[in-house]
């Protein structure tokens, strides 16, 4: 028994020993935590205490106008606005608060809003300018327009010929027939303004004309309607349609004289010419008469040549 209290008494001392160690080493770590924190605060302050007394001592206020008078370190070289006054840069207030700063800062939006009002002005000044010239030129073509087609109309109402026509054609020279007979055609013929029933069949304009023969051979006489097709402005391509009566023979055995069938004939031509100076044109021509194989004999008689115009 004696033994074993022995043994318990000395655990027990052996405990309270080790609870006092502990005890000792947090007191230590909490004391020497505290002397630390109070060594750090104390720089802290010292620092605060220093930069406090040197701002104090090196100038006050600060001027800001010198940094917002700088130009951007970006843009160096680069001119102001032109539109911005420098009389404005140079008596702007000296900043040395944030009321100044405030009281500042309407000046300077008034000049970007008043540039931006400025361009703005201008670009819609162009667009309406431009716009008033296009509308302009628009409406003087949509005159000019009206006003030729006015013209034309009235030169057509008042003109009964609308255009006279006198040419020089190489007689029976055709592509379609045998050439028998000799001489030239001197060729007249009148064209007449269209009329109003006309316009359902593209508006052609009757003709009539004659055809006489230098050498006495056939002669011819014919009536019809001519249709007229512009292109590239000043060139024109004219076909006609009608009937034509000539003094040839209808059969005959003579071997320079054309067999042509019949007194009454089909006839047909084509020109493609030029225009100048308004009423003036030269042409190239062809015609040609034929019975379409409705008489005994049929050997047509074409003409080609060079025919000049005058319109009215």
């Amino acid at each position: 028994m004696a033994n074993i209290s022995n043994g318990f008494t000395g655990q027990l001392y052996f405990r309270v020993y080790l609870v006092r160690n502990k005890m000792k080493v947090v007191r230590l770590v909490f004391i020497m935590r505290n002397k630390l924190l109070s060594i750090g605060l104390l720089i802290l302050g010292f620092n605060l205490l220093c930069s406090h007394s040197y701002a104090g001592t090196s100038g006050g206020i600060y001027d800001m106008s010198i940094f917002l008078n700088e130009p951007h370190p970006f843009v160096k070289g680069q001119k102001p606005n032109s539109i911005i006054d420098n009389s404005i840069i140079r008596n702007a207030p000296k900043i040395g608060s944030l009321t100044d700063l405030e009281t500042s800062a309407p000046i300077m939006g008034k000049i970007g809003l008043k540039n931006h009002a400025l361009g703005v002005e201008g670009d819609q000044k162009k667009v309406l300018k431009n716009s008033r010239i296009y509308r302009a030129k628009s409406i003087d073509r949509k005159h000019n327009k009206v006003r030729l087609n006015s013209v034309q109309s009235l030169k057509k109402s008042n003109n009964l010929v609308s255009e006279i026509r006198i040419g020089a054609l190489w007689h029976d020279q055709g592509p379609f027939s045998h050439r028998k007979e000799r001489g030239y055609d001197g060729n007249l013929e009148l064209l007449f303004s269209s009329p109003e029933f006309l316009r359902k069949v593209w508006t052609p304009r009757p003709h009539i004309g004659a055809s006489i023969n230098s050498a006495g051979d056939t002669n011819q006489i014919y009536l019809g309607l001519t249709w007229e097709k512009r292109f590239y402005q000043s060139y024109f391509a004219n076909f006609s349609l009608g009937a034509g009566y000539h003094d040839g023979y209808k059969v005959t055995d003579l071997l320079d004289r054309k067999s042509l069938g019949c007194k009454f004939l089909f006839r047909e031509s084509l020109d493609v010419g030029f225009r100048f100076q308004n009423n003036h044109s030269i042409m190239a021509h062809l015609d040609h008469i034929s019975n379409a194989k409705l008489c005994s004999t049929n050997e047509g008689l074409e003409s080609v040549g060079f025919r000049y115009g005058y319109s009215f």
